[in-house]
């Protein structure tokens, strides 16, 4: 499994940046981008995942990727099963030890930059941090609107990219 961190992420978890410079994996397993999300008070951080090629989010309260690194494959799995995708679990890999890279890819970045801030507004209305519920944004983030030069429509969500490999299984 390959987590690319940004560098604030990298710093803040005491990890030494290492380059891998190979263009993103558009097929599954794919890798995993990983930024820090504010929960509107001060030091309390979490860990934002999107996964690419299917642009899925997965949020864990944390601050350090060393550790929340070990949550991942249980959020994913959750989030897979939650929205009846349990059949693609093998493909993700989840179980292959985490490689970890500084981030390379400057489109996915953007992506991940514009979901950060509609996070943290949900984040924002959640009453204290015990009650945000990761699961519900997670799920708004599942019909998220990416570019796509290659769809007539010239977007796509997560939902139609796991439709898709769902249908060619």
């Amino acid at each position: 499994m390959i987590i690319r961190a940004t560098k604030k992420l990298l710093n803040t978890s005491g990890i030494t940046p290492i380059k891998n410079l190979n263009n993103p994996i558009n097929k599954l397993p794919g890798e995993w981008y990983a930024s820090t999300i504010s929960l509107q008070q001060p030091g309390k951080l979490a860990v934002h995942f999107l996964h690419y090629p299917t642009f899925i989010s997965i949020l864990i309260p944390g601050k350090s990727l060393n550790k929340v690194i070990l949550l991942l494959r249980l959020r994913t799995t959750a989030l897979l099963k939650r929205l009846g995708y349990s059949d693609l679990l093998p493909q993700f890999q989840l179980d292959t030890k985490p490689e970890i890279f500084s981030t390379n890819s400057r489109s996915i970045l953007a992506h991940i930059n514009q979901l950060k801030f509609n996070i943290e507004y949900h984040i924002a209305l959640a009453e204290t941090i015990e009650s945000i519920d990761y699961d519900r944004i997670e799920d708004i983030h599942f019909d998220s609107l990416f570019t796509d030069k290659l769809s007539p429509r010239g977007y796509i969500t997560p939902k139609n990219i796991l439709d898709n490999l769902l249908q060619k299984k």
